[in-house]
């Protein structure tokens, strides 16, 4: 019996860690003093701030908080990041963002050197265009 409960416990931990596996971080912005802080929970709809595991999408909010993200400074490791059109994304000298897809169909300001993917060849060209 006691050997149905660990295996029932291993199950159940298994799947809480696919659960965190691969969710998707969208931009709101405009909290109020913290409008394009990336750091700010509440800028993001999941309330946290994306980590390895989100994939991260930078919507256009000219029609909400017309409020785009800004990194400040230090890297920020996610598993992807995709800046939709008309949308917007401002990194500092001091900043950098590590993930294994990028996909800019609107402006990333300051990316050329500071978004570094981390696979395969055919992904890094979204960074080129």
């Amino acid at each position: 019996m006691k050997s149905i409960t660990f295996f029932t416990a291993l199950l159940l931990l298994a799947n809480l860690s696919s659960l965190q596996a691969q969710t998707t971080n969208v931009w709101k912005g405009g909290f109020p003093g913290h409008e394009t802080d990336w750091n700010q929970n509440r800028n993001w709809s999941l309330g946290k701030t994306p980590d390895v595991f989100d994939r991260v999408i930078i919507q256009d909010v000219s029609t909400s908080t017309l409020k785009y993200p800004v990194v400040t400074e230090g890297e920020i490791d996610v598993l992807s990041l995709e800046i939709q059109a008309g949308a917007s994304l401002t990194l500092l000298r001091s900043a950098r963002i590590l993930t294994d897809e990028f996909v800019c169909k609107g402006t990333c300001n300051g990316c050329e050197r500071r978004v570094l993917v981390e696979s395969t060849e055919a992904t890094t060209t979204a960074l080129r265009q």
